[in-house]
């Protein structure tokens, strides 16, 4: 079965899925109650309006899962129900990573953990039960091959349940050691009472996890702390996390004895919004086993909380332990203290932007037809983000009609003022350079027909705001290569202290 048709038996599947959930498994939930289907994009019902609210197949398209579903979670009724279904990655998808073959749209896999972390993550504790949490395969074929589609029931439904909030809220509770009994000693009136010694500890590292998940520029960049691994530890076992698109070098270069693929980032992130932590269930399918060190070689900390998943004795990378407790080794690196100099690159996708009723919005951009677009107004304005201080440069995704004359204006807002404009009359590559004063403004970027001319058809994919300023304080390659140093020294010299009872 092609992608195609396979697309018109899902689409027939999700359209009578609730009438099927009132009859199957769902029926103690949804019988004889009333029903409110909800999708993304629909405006905000009462709190605590509804009885059962169903969100089918909408959460896993969301670009901020957490404030949709507070959304829908407020509308429902203390003792009413709220009931999500997601397509399941491992049955509906077949595969670890996005993007989905099924529906361009999609923006994170599922499973019922990570569906269930989610929901933890945006609801208030003990403001929900959870009442049904299942891998729905009724009738699913497992004989078919991968390209041949899903079949039957392949969704995580889940149901909560809105209760009323008790007055206490759970608190962390930190028990108190037994203290033991202490041996007869002399008794000095210049000895100290111990509970405890620090010793070093110099552990063997025999099997090794480094995972260095960044684009291929920044692996190649990279080259030089993951050599400096293999020569502080050539006899350990080293297995490599990377991007799917750096296997094959990686292989090649043959710095690992194991290689495992892992889209922490899509190959093309203007075309696909960055969520790595909705991939944290695909990540401790890939990675297991123990290991006695486990390394995150990224700069940036966005993978850094992965580490807390990974079985390892010892856990190294950079950040402050503030941020990150569960690090043993941990590069204090402080990348704010020079923020007005550094650097920001911001991706917006075309779903953060609005667009008039003339204009066609489809999965993948926007499309603006000339003849339907109303003259003098503004046909695509967003994304209304907040921005600091500094100097920016706004470039627009935009592929204009170069086959038919016309006009557009584009320009940039700050707090909904014009502070600069300008003018294309066919395909270009536009650069819309400005400056920000004061901190706690909104930035916008629009596109305008023109009164006096006739508009161009276009197609508008986003855009990439960029703040100038020093890329950081050091260079990657550095950073990687000052906390392998710091191993070497804990591990090799110093050691890591460890507590111990005393005898």
């Amino acid at each position: 079965m092609d992608p195609s048709n396979q697309q018109v038996s899902i689409t027939e599947y999700r359209s009578n899925w609730i009438e099927d959930m009132r009859k199957g498994v769902l029926s103690s939930f949804l019988s004889g109650k009333a029903v409110d289907e909800v999708r993304i994009g629909d405006p905000e019902a009462p709190e605590a309006s509804r009885a059962v609210v169903v969100a089918a197949f909408q959460l896993q398209k969301a670009a901020d899962y957490r404030s949709l579903l507070r959304t829908w979670f407020t509308s429902v009724k203390i003792g009413g129900h709220l009931v999500v279904a997601v397509p399941h990655a491992f049955l509906h998808e077949r595969q670890l990573s996005l993007p989905s073959r099924w529906d361009p749209s999609q923006r994170r896999l599922y499973t019922p953990r990570s569906l269930l972390e989610e929901v933890e993550e945006a609801l208030a504790p003990n403001s929900y039960r959870v009442r049904y949490l299942t891998d729905l395969d009724k009738d699913y074929d497992y004989t078919l091959d991968v390209d041949q589609g899903p079949t039957g029931q392949s969704d995580v439904v889940l149901v909560l349940e809105r209760i009323q909030a008790p007055r206490w809220t759970p608190t962390l509770v930190v028990e108190e050691r037994q203290a033991k009994p202490r041996l007869q000693t002399p008794d000095y009136a210049f000895e100290p009472a111990r509970t405890r010694t620090e010793v070093a500890v110099r552990p063997r590292i025999g099997k090794i996890l480094l995972l260095k998940l960044d684009h291929l520029g920044d692996f190649i960049i990279g080259l030089g702390p993951l050599e400096r691994v293999r020569t502080l530890f050539p006899d350990a076992e080293i297995t490599l996390v990377v991007g799917s698109w750096n296997i094959d070098m990686a292989r090649n270069l043959g710095l690992a004895d194991n290689l495992i693929a892992f889209d922490a980032f899509p190959r093309n992130s203007t075309e696909e919004e960055v969520n790595v932590a909705g991939k944290a269930a695909i990540f401790q399918t890939l990675v297991t086993g123990d290991f006695d060190l486990a390394i995150d070689l990224r700069t940036d900390w966005d993978t850094r909380f992965l580490l807390r998943y990974v079985k390892a004795s010892i856990r190294a990378g950079i950040g402050p332990r503030s941020q990150f407790p569960f690090l043993d080794i941990f590069l204090p690196v402080d990348f704010n203290r020079n923020e007005p100099e550094t650097a920001r690159e911001f991706i917006f996708d075309h779903h953060r932007f609005s667009t008039q009723g003339s204009s066609e919005q489809t999965p993948n951009r926007i499309i603006s037809h000339a003849e339907l677009a109303e003259r003098d107004c503004a046909i695509v304005w967003g994304p209304y983000f907040g921005l600091r201080p500094g100097n920016y440069v706004f470039e627009p995704r935009l592929d204009v009609d170069k086959t038919k004359p016309g006009l557009l204006l584009l320009d940039i807002a700050i707090n909904t003022k014009r502070v600069v404009q300008d003018f294309i009359s066919g395909p270009t590559t536009a650069r819309l350079a400005f400056r920000v004063e004061k901190p706690g403004v909104e930035f916008e970027f629009r596109i305008w027909t023109v009164d006096i001319q006739p508009a161009l058809d276009f197609s508008f994919y986003g855009g990439r705001l960029i703040r100038e300023g020093a890329a950081s304080v050091l260079h990657q390659s550095e950073y990687g290569l000052l906390l392998l140093e710091l191993v070497r020294v804990r591990l090799a010299r110093t050691g890591l202290l460890a507590e111990q009872a005393p005898a």
